[in-house]
């Protein structure tokens, strides 16, 4: 199962950039149409659908949120799950 878990740190946005934030980070994986299966203030997860696409589909997401400056600059976690692997993307992928 492919999935990305996602935390955007709220000490320093107010809670309307918060949920505007949020709003934009689901628009980026909903149109490569993946899944929120838990929409938590400051906090998203997305999944997969099963199907073969979905690995590109994440990478595409991924890669949109790492480009939305107004979004990149504001996480504190983001991890991706590819199967067992889990991989830091705020280390290893989004602020190189």
């Amino acid at each position: 199962m492919y999935k990305v878990e996602i935390k955007f740190d709220s000490s320093k946005l107010t809670q309307s950039d918060m949920d505007r934030i949020c709003e934009q980070t689901d628009q980026i994986f909903e149109k490569e149409d993946l899944n929120c299966a838990d929409r938590q203030p400051g906090r998203r997860v997305y999944l997969d659908r099963g199907r073969k696409q979905d690995y590109g589909r994440f990478w595409a997401a991924i890669f949109a949120l790492k480009s939305a400056a107004g979004i990149s600059m504001h996480l504190q976690e983001c991890f991706w799950y590819n199967g067992s692997e889990k991989e830091n993307l705020i280390t290893e992928f989004m602020r190189n």
